[in-house]
């Protein structure tokens, strides 16, 4: 994997990654709680 001397697009990556799993886990939370949903 790249090192941190590589740094332009690793932190950009690292943050829509964390990001995105937490939009999943509020959406699945939200998801978890509306009634007539399978989740």
């Amino acid at each position: 994997m790249a090192n941190e001397e590589s740094g332009g697009m690793v932190p950009g990556l690292f943050a829509i990654g964390i990001s995105v799993v937490f939009a999943a886990a509020i959406g699945f939370i939200i998801l978890h709680f509306l009634p007539s949903t399978p989740f």
